[in-house]
This record gives structure tokens, sequence and C-alpha cells, in this order.
């Protein structure tokens, strides 16, 4: 169990980020020392280019690669550090370009790089997968749901709020709403944009959030999604999706039938009609949902 405690301030956020890439950086530098072949050929695994040792080497080379723009980490890699430390980053790495980024795109696509369907491009650099996207061309843009008046934008086109960050690598500065590390503080869990190229992928990853405790608390915006997917989706198709997706299955019968007594209780108010619908499992299968609260 991971007991790294959520980042304080954004510049201990910063930290976790350099140790992260400078880690990997000198972990392939080390294998490499011996290497001669200073022009070594960019590699392809399973069809995707390996464009760099390490991601500050690439980061640096997209940065060179758009001189009148700005280049940004992205969601789940700011995410999980500042969450749980460099030991429980397990997502890819996003980037997102702003401003004109054709010199960068005609370098990996002369590398052999293709766009992936959402219009961004994935590479392997090192051992990590990194999906690079111009910032306005990512999904929620693209589809209209967010209109696009500068790099903020993108904090309101991720579905959890948790995801809603971003890192500029030239100047190691963050773009994230007022409350993002107290949200992050409480464990506090809200939906910013139900929409997305993914929603059964999405309802599993929420659920996932709560039944492997990373939640404690959720906002009345994500208890409502959680209920709208109860309808949405069966506890077998959440499961099935689970397993393909992750090997194993976390999700909790209680905690799905809590949200779908959630649902059909006609009560107003949030926090009571949550305490019955937590009480109505206590009393149908003996379960009882301790430590999470709807606020």
């Amino acid at each position: 169990m991971l007991i790294t405690k959520p980042v304080e301030s954004f510049p201990n956020l910063q930290v976790r980020v350099m140790q992260l890439l400078s880690e990997q950086a000198n972990s392939s530098a080390s294998s490499a020392q011996f290497d001669l072949d200073l022009d070594r050929p960019n590699l392809v695994q399973d069809g995707v280019v390996t464009a760099a040792n390490n991601a500050i080497e690439f980061l640096n080379l997209v940065s060179a690669s758009v001189p009148d723009g700005d280049v940004y980490l992205f969601g789940g890699v700011l995410r999980d550090l500042a969450l749980y430390g460099k030991k429980g980053f397990t997502s890819d790495i996003d980037l997102v370009v702003e401003g004109d980024w054709s010199d960068l795109v005609n370098y990996i696509e002369h590398l052999g790089a293709r766009k992936n369907k959402f219009g961004g491009y994935r590479l392997i650099v090192g051992d990590w997968p990194v999906d690079i996207w111009n910032a306005r061309d990512t999904w929620a843009i693209k589809q209209a749901h967010v209109a696009y008046t500068g790099i903020a934008s993108l904090l309101d086109t991720t579905v959890l709020n948790w995801d809603a960050v971003l890192m500029n690598w030239r100047t190691g500065t963050f773009v994230a709403h007022p409350d993002y590390l107290e949200m992050l503080q409480k464990r506090t869990l809200h939906i910013v944009l139900e929409q997305n190229p993914n929603p059964l992928g999405m309802a599993v990853r929420v659920f996932r959030h709560l039944c492997m405790k990373d939640a404690r608390r959720i906002s009345a915006a994500a208890a409502n999604y959680l209920a709208r997917c109860t309808h949405t989706y069966t506890f077998d198709q959440l499961r099935q999706s689970e397993l393909k997706s992750y090997g194993r299955s976390n999700i909790e019968l209680a905690h799905y039938q809590t949200f779908k007594n959630f649902a059909e209780i006609d009560i107003t108010d949030v926090r009571k009609r949550w305490e019955v619908a937590t009480e109505l499992v206590a009393r149908q299968r003996g379960l009882w949902i301790h430590d999470l609260i709807a606020v």
C-alpha cells in the first residue's frame, strides 16, 4: 500500500516530476555508457516509434521544435505523482503543445510516427509510452464540448478533477484550478466533463477509484454521474470491462448498488439521499460503505 502523502504545494510537485524524470535519465545513461554509436537510429517497438533515450531528452527536443510555443505535461503523470509520488506512477505521459507544432510533427512523422484515431501521436520514450497532442486538437475541444481560449481551457476537458493540471516544461510553472491541491489532499473526486471517447472505460475507472479507496469524498456531480452509470451499465458489464483492461477486478457490488439506490431515491438533499442509499445496501446485503462521503 502506498503511503506517500499528496503534495502540499506545486513546487513540491515539480520536485517529484524532476525526480522521476531524472531517475529515468540516469538509468538510460548508465545502461548506454558503453554504447559508442552516437548516431543510434530510432527504434520501432510494436509499431510505436522510440524517439529518445529518456523523457528529459525528448521534452527538450519537443521544446526546441516549438520555439514560439510551450510544451506542457498534462493529466495522469502529474496526478499520480501528486497523489502517490514516483512509486505510484502507472500512467502514460501526456504532452500538449501550445503553438505552431508543424516542425515537431514533421520530425516525428519522419521517424515513422502516425496519428492515433484521436489526433495525437504515440511514441516510446525510454520505456514509457508518450502521447503528444496539439492543445487545440484534444478530444473535448475538437468535439466542441469545450471552447479553446488558451491553455487553461484544457482544465475543463478532463473527466476527473484530479487530472485537471498542467506543468509548463520550460518554466516549471503549473496551470490548475485554485482548489486543485486541496481536493487532492482531501481525496475529493469531482466530475469535470462527463463526455469522453470511452464512456464504459471511464465509468470503470471512477468506480475503481472508490473501491480501491483512492477517493475518500465525492462531489454531488460525481455521485450523480455514477448513479447514471448504473442505469447505463450492469454490474457485470463493468466487471468484465475492468478485467479486460486491468487483469483483475476491484469494483464491489456494494458500491454499485449504493449508486443504483442513490439514482432511485427521490430526496433533494444529496447527503440525506446518500445516507438512505447506503442504509438500504446495509440492510439488503449486510454491507456498508464506511469511508466514502458524498459532499
